[in-house]
């Protein structure tokens, strides 16, 4: 103990200045515009990647295979290809498709406007709407605006948190599909225009929604072209002001005829995660495996994930998230090798956690079937996510993860110059998720959400990097703690908090853990397993099972599987279909609260 606590000593003489510089240099390369937001698949993403792997070999941390880029592989981008066009008789609109689109042509087609693209389910004791009421929409292009009913009228039910997911665009393509529409047009709400009638040109974002397609052919078009067609004396910003006022539906048929093209290719690519290993100095601990990770990606130009919608375009620098977490684990890579440590170390830079966690997915999946004989079990993972925007605490969540409070045991006893919180359940929302699924005891540390929270704000000269150096040195103690300590157990009883197979934030829970990136042939969702004591696990879903009906919804792909949870309640009786092999399996089940709630 006393070797260590000297080796921690000298590494904190110093000066705080030459430290907090190399944090900042960091994270200000990483959330440059240069990486224009490192998207998987993107330039940027590649740079970065590199970039990280010149600071690994610097250390001289060991790769896996010989190589310190694991690669994997993503889903990049929709390409156009052939026509993608709207127009109105002779008149040809600015449209740009939507990268869920399915490929094909509306030719000579109704068209209907159909307010915002909502219904709220008859059972909803608290809201009565229905743009759809009384309207034929089947085999016609539906318009329907951004947004929601609330937006101009700070006294309507939509602004309740209940009913912000009628907003999202996967709810009104579904909802338009649920109704019978061919084609879907995306108009932007007029009150979120500063401008009107002025606005920006429709920009096509191909690298959203990770390659899956809904069975509607859909796009944008502006307020201008759509007013040019509306009966005379009535344009989009009346029409909202109009439902905004009375918070009652006005739908109707344009009595016009369109025709409707989109034609989309789905393309794929190679990423990588970036990994250092450092090898521990006892012959026995050094098969007991930490690894110390972050991840490195971010959103690009934005796209489906932004909260910054009157930016659309813009470069998303993630400099909070997470550059932060990235600097971090590199500067503790640089430390813990002073330690001689006499377990191993695994120092990874997830990429395309943004996509749904998929490298550390990869990689904890790797290690367990190819990496675990030759390098060690790995026995606990320490996640950093958004660690750079302290405010009044940094959380350390996940405690519960290990039996016996162990995790307790080790945190109890460290002091910070920062306050710590700790938390024994973690949301289900970043890395440290794939390493829980796989019973590996883990922790994640964060300073928690913000007003820059996947917008173009995100910028490094908002880091606190006085904050993050204290996290650092309060790190380097739980190293060493655990380097005195034996190993954790997981705990049998932890989950990460959050329900599986859900959508984020409300709805029904069934745990259907779904797959990923799973092939395009596939109709349905593949589940990967069903989560502990949810109704998919006592209809008897396992792994492996395709996931085709909830109750009077059609699943074809996980969007329909989000769409369904968000339409039902909990307490609702459904009948659910499976697929098992060739066999279709029936159950009527009663749906569960949302652990995300």
């Amino acid at each position: 103990m006393a070797r260590i606590s000297v080796l921690v000593f000298l590494i904190s003489i110093f000066s705080f200045q030459v430290k907090a510089e190399t944090l900042k240099d960091m994270v200000s390369f990483l959330a440059s515009d240069k990486l224009e937001g490192r998207k998987p698949g993107k330039k940027g993403n590649e740079e970065a990647t590199n970039y990280l792997v010149g600071k690994f070999q610097a250390l001289s941390l060991e790769g896996l295979n010989g190589s310190h880029k694991q690669d994997f592989t993503i889903f990049t981008e929709m390409i156009k290809s052939g026509e993608n066009e709207f127009s109105i008789g002779t008149s040809v609109s600015q449209f740009q498709p939507i990268s869920y689109s399915l490929s094909g042509d509306l030719k000579n087609t109704d068209i209907v406007f159909a307010g915002f693209g909502i219904s709220i389910p008859s059972n909803d004791p608290n809201l009565i709407y229905d743009d759809y009421l009384g309207l034929d929409v089947n085999g016609k292009i539906v318009a329907v605006l951004t947004g929601d009913p609330g937006i101009g009228n700070k006294n309507s039910k939509f602004r309740n948190p209940d009913y912000i997911n009628y907003r999202s665009l996967f709810y009104k393509l579904k909802n338009a599909i649920s109704h019978g529409a061919s084609g879907i047009l995306l108009i932007n709400d007029p009150l979120s225009i500063n401008s009107y009638p002025q606005e920006s040109t429709p920009i096509f974002n191909g690298t959203e929604g990770g390659g899956s397609r809904f069975s509607i052919i859909s796009g944008k078009v502006t307020n201008n072209f759509l007013n040019s067609f509306l009966p005379v004396g009535k344009n989009t910003l009346m029409l909202q002001k109009k439902i905004a006022k009375t918070q009652v539906p006005f739908s109707f048929s344009l009595n016009k005829k369109a025709n409707l093209s989109v034609h989309l290719n789905k393309t794929t690519g190679r990423v990588s995660n970036i990994v250092g290993i450092l090898k521990g100095s006892d012959p026995v601990l050094s098969k007991e495996v930490i690894v110390i990770g972050a991840h490195m990606d971010h959103l690009g130009h934005g796209g489906e994930s932004s909260m910054d919608p009157t930016k659309e375009g813009e470069i998303h620098n993630g400099a909070d998230d997470n550059a932060s977490g990235t600097a971090l684990v590199v500067q503790l890579a640089s430390r813990i090798k002073l330690l001689n440590p006499k377990r191993t170390y695994a120092f990874v830079l997830f990429n395309a956690e943004e996509m749904g966690l998929l490298g550390s997915a990869h990689f904890v999946e790797m290690w367990q079937g190819r990496y675990l004989s030759t390098h060690g079990e790995i026995v606990g993972m320490l996640n950093y996510d958004m660690v750079g925007r302290y405010q009044k605490e940094t959380s350390v969540m996940g405690t519960g993860s290990a039996l016996n409070h162990g995790w307790k045991t080790l945190l109890g006893p460290i002091s910070s110059s920062i306050n710590m919180s700790f938390k024994k359940e973690a949301l289900g929302s970043s890395d440290h998720a794939s390493f829980i699924n796989q019973k590996i005891p883990s922790l994640f540390f964060t300073t928690g959400a913000h007003e820059d929270y996947h917008t173009s704000n995100d910028t490094f000269e908002k880091i606190d990097y006085k904050a993050m150096e204290a996290l650092s040195k309060y790190s380097m103690k739980l190293v060493e703690a655990m380097e005195l300590n034996p190993k954790l157990t997981f705990n049998p009883k932890y989950t990460t908090g959050n329900g599986d197979g859900g959508s984020r934030g409300y709805g029904a829970h069934l745990g259907c853990v779904p797959e990923f990136g799973q092939s395009d042939q596939i109709i349905g969702v593949v589940c990967t397993r069903a989560s502990e004591n949810s109704p998919a696990e006592i209809a008897g879903i396992i792994a492996g099972d395709v996931l085709v009906q909830i109750g009077d919804i059609e699943v074809k792909s996980i969007y329909d599987l989000a769409f369904a949870l968000k339409y039902y309640r909990a307490g609702d009786e459904i009948e659910l279909g499976w697929k098992r092999g060739s066999t279709l399996m029936k159950q009527v089940i009663t749906l569960a609260r949302s652990r995300r709630h």
